[in-house]
């Protein structure tokens, strides 16, 4: 897969500008607030069709205009795909070849983009909502009918706690609709969150080892907040009738998937509270590069590849890392920075000068 150009109108710092790209390595360098991460962020969201982070529309479209637009062309393994993104108040609109795609959730997934970000370190020292949140995109951009399931889940979880808060003399037979609901969808999210954290396992750990040079113990561990035994449906019925007083007298539930934990270790303790901050940079590191083998073992493609500054207040080690990584990666890759010299790739590449929202030079070198 291969993104051939990318035209950008009125996102973010971008008023009107049209890149064509090299198929293997795109340079984007230039000083501090010109705009390469947005460009990047352009880009993923063109492939995964979200942006980086959960943001309003209005955050996205260029200051004092009203609407943006994305246009990019994909080249496949199945012929040449054009997509259109516009954003315009709250109405989000995507056209994949001509036609209108009237949910996401139908093309998630058709393209494989992983990206590496100085924010990745939120995975380790964040909440645990956001440890949730990229397990289950990382899931549903393999599985796209995982997306189906959190939907159901949280439609029914959504429900459920309405009627806890406005019907205090509740009994738990009024529930049971709703309990069978949640556990029925529940049960296969916790299934398919605890077979990707067993393949996670073993290939962030041996990432770790590689990218910090020291052979620390990783685990991700996840944990439920109910029993799931053989039958995690049955597992989790139960504990929201267990939990029917504790839920009625708090107005929510609490018990489910929408609570349970994953859990980083650095030898033997939780990474959120214990690990320095080059320990958690590490680690978010290795997690994120696992998941372009994720990618391959599931689907057998490459991804597109996105390093956003990386290279800064990086040791060595990681320095080593990302440039072999870059030696062995056979995909499309860009990558920002501040300084080309920071860049030990060797080979050509296409490089882009960015000032103020405007690509002022683009053409190819030979490192």
């Amino acid at each position: 897969m291969i993104l051939k150009s990318l035209t950008l109108k009125n996102f973010r710092s971008y008023r009107a500008e049209t890149f064509t790209f090299a198929e293997r390595v795109n340079l984007i360098h230039g000083a501090n607030a010109q705009g390469k991460t947005n460009l990047l962020e352009a880009v993923y969201f063109l492939l995964a069709f979200k942006p980086f982070k959960q943001v309003k529309h209005e955050e996205l479209i260029s200051f004092s205009a009203q609407e943006c637009r994305i246009k990019g062309e994909i080249e496949t393994s199945n012929g040449l795909d054009e997509v259109h993104i516009y954003l315009g108040g709250e109405k989000r609109t995507i056209r994949l070849n001509g036609k209108i795609v009237y949910k996401a959730s139908n093309v998630l997934g058709r393209y494989q983009v992983v990206s590496f970000l100085p924010s990745d370190i939120e995975l380790v020292k964040g909440s645990p909502q956001n440890r949730r949140r990229y397990l289950d995109g990382l899931i549903s951009a393999l599985e796209p009918e995982y997306l189906r399931y959190l939907k159901r889940y949280h439609r029914a979880l959504s429900q459920r706690n309405a009627v806890l808060s406005k019907s205090p003399r509740l009994s738990p037979e009024s529930l049971e609709v709703w309990d069978e609901k949640l556990a029925e969808t529940g049960g296969k999210i916790v299934g398919k969150r605890k077979e990707y954290v067993t393949k996670m396992k073993s290939r962030v750990n041996k990432l770790y080892k590689l990218t910090s040079g020291i052979d620390a113990d990783i685990d991700v561990i996840y944990t439920c907040t109910f029993e799931t035994g053989k039958d995690p449906v049955s597992g989790l019925i139960a504990e929201l009738k267990s939990n029917f007083e504790k839920d009625r007298k708090r107005g929510h539930t609490t018990a489910g998937p929408h609570r349970d934990l994953l859990t980083f270790n650095v030898s033997g303790k939780d990474a959120s509270s214990f690990a320095s901050q080059g320990e958690a940079k590490n680690l978010a590191f290795a997690l994120k590069a696992s998941e372009i083998w994720l990618i391959k073992d599931r689907l057998g493609k490459t991804p597109v590849l996105l390093l956003d500054d990386v290279t800064s207040e990086l040791d060595d080690n990681r320095k080593k890392f990302i440039f072999r990584l870059l030696k062995d990666f056979s995909g499309q890759v860009f990558i920002t920075t501040t300084s080309k010299k920071e860049i030990g790739y060797s080979g050509e590449m296409k490089e882009f000068l960015i000032k103020g929202g405007r690509a002022v030079k683009s053409s190819y070198i030979d490192s």
